[in-house]
């Protein structure tokens, strides 16, 4: 494979939740392309790669970003896990790096920001992509469940801490 400069450089994250996964698409250095929430109904896991697959063919990433289930604390079911390898082995995928993030590495990142929760990253993002702004939900309460928004900030995390972890290999 060629190697290829930043303004080819296509990431697609992933990131998969109880109700479906929220997908980001940059290009370069955090340059935003495409983004969004994908509702998965009852049909099944075979549903849900079909939309993944669909995202892989229209963005062709050079690099894709998923969550790490392995690394614990993870709280992946054993479905997420199945379907985050499955996506990983796509052959769409082959044309791309696959790279995998822990909640740890995201914490980790984002500690240049000040922001350890969900929240704090989600508005620290914010902060950096001002056009997310008005997607930033509200600040969770212990009784309430959490927005269908954050997956999207959730996925965004992930390319930051791709971003960030590839910066510090060229230093």
């Amino acid at each position: 494979m060629s190697s290829r400069h930043s303004r080819d450089l296509v990431v697609l994250a992933i990131r998969l939740n109880t109700r479906g996964f929220a997908f980001a698409v940059f290009e370069g250095s955090l340059s935003t392309v495409d983004w969004g929430i994908k509702g998965i109904t009852a049909k099944g896991d075979d549903a849900f790669i079909k939309k993944v697959r669909a995202l892989m063919q229209s963005y062709r990433p050079t690099v894709l970003v998923l969550q790490d289930c392995k690394n614990k604390p993870s709280r992946c079911t054993p479905r997420v896990e199945k379907l985050v390898r499955r996506i990983a082995r796509l052959p769409e995928a082959k044309d791309a790096s696959v790279f995998k993030y822990s909640r740890a590495d995201i914490r980790a990142c984002f500690a240049a920001y000040d922001a350890r929760t969900k929240d704090e990253i989600a508005r620290a993002i914010a902060k950096v992509l001002p056009e997310f702004s008005p997607k930033v939900p509200p600040i969770r309460k212990i009784w309430m469940s959490e927005d269908y928004r954050m997956g999207l900030f959730d996925a965004i995390s992930l390319v930051f801490t791709h971003h960030s972890q590839e910066n510090a290999k060229l230093k």
